[in-house]
């Protein structure tokens, strides 16, 4: 949709701005419904922001997406940085920096329940607009020229991704790399037909954070936060991807 191999969720600021509202709970003291809550809602406020950015400059195209994005990431990751600053050392600051490393040691059911609606809808979504998310690789003149309405097409795919990415973080934190890592990997194995690619992407990413799980738990009699693991192996997979991908087109 970006045109970009580096474009994830982090760099359109989804996940900083969920990450603000749940440090901001957190700060806060409020339960863990209300945690959720805000740490959705401003990832959705994020997203609002992004488009009112780009409506400043002028333009609603891919490039100023990524740039409001951008913009938003870093102001977002500040105020993060300002709720540590004011967090109590002892016990709320230590409660932030774990959450923000991602875990699932407080997974539960309810979690699950209060999970599955915006991912069903968000997740439904996308999946009937597969095929039209291919033609979002052409260029813009080109998806035009086809009958497709880019502008809403765009807006509402990034809608549906910023419901799916704000509810992960609301239930297990920010967990860093597999928003990149994933998509290139399942692109890898079936190919960029979004038919065939998003839900590829969806049972990888699954299997593979179950697999990162079981790390984090098994690693040391402590459990390790998820984001550690998910960095420490997604630096390397994403550049045998890069390599694999390279030597892919040198030999076309």
């Amino acid at each position: 949709m970006f045109q970009n191999p580096l474009v994830d969720p982090h760099i359109i600021g989804v996940t900083a701005g969920s990450a603000f509202g749940g440090t901001l709970a957190i700060l806060l003291g409020v339960g863990s419904l209300l945690m959720m809550a805000s740490t959705f809602f401003f990832g959705l406020v994020a997203l609002g922001l992004i488009y009112a950015l780009a409506a400043l400059q002028g333009r609603d195209s891919t490039l100023g997406l990524i740039l409001s994005g951008i913009i938003l990431s870093g102001f977002f990751a500040a105020l993060v940085s300002l709720m540590q600053y004011l967090a109590d050392s002892e016990e709320t600051l230590p409660n932030i920096v774990f959450w923000l490393l991602g875990s699932f040691a407080t997974a539960s059911w309810h979690k699950v329940l209060l999970m599955s609606l915006p991912l069903a809808v968000a997740a439904g979504a996308l999946w009937k607009l597969r095929w039209r998310i291919n033609l979002l690789a052409l260029e813009e003149r080109d998806s035009r020229s086809l009958g497709v309405p880019v502008a809403a097409l765009r807006r509402g795919v990034l809608v549906c991704c910023a419901v799916l990415v704000a509810a992960q973080v609301a239930v297990s934190g920010s967990i860093a790399w597999m928003g990149l890592v994933v998509p290139h990997l399942a692109r890898l194995l079936v190919g960029a037909d979004h038919r065939r690619l998003l839900p590829t992407a969806f049972w990888l990413g699954a299997a593979l954070m179950l697999v990162v799980d079981d790390l984090a738990r098994t690693l040391t009699q402590a459990e390790i936060p998820i984001g550690i693991v998910t960095a420490l192996l997604g630096a390397p997979l994403f550049t045998f991807l890069l390599v694999q991908s390279r030597r892919r087109s040198t030999a076309r």
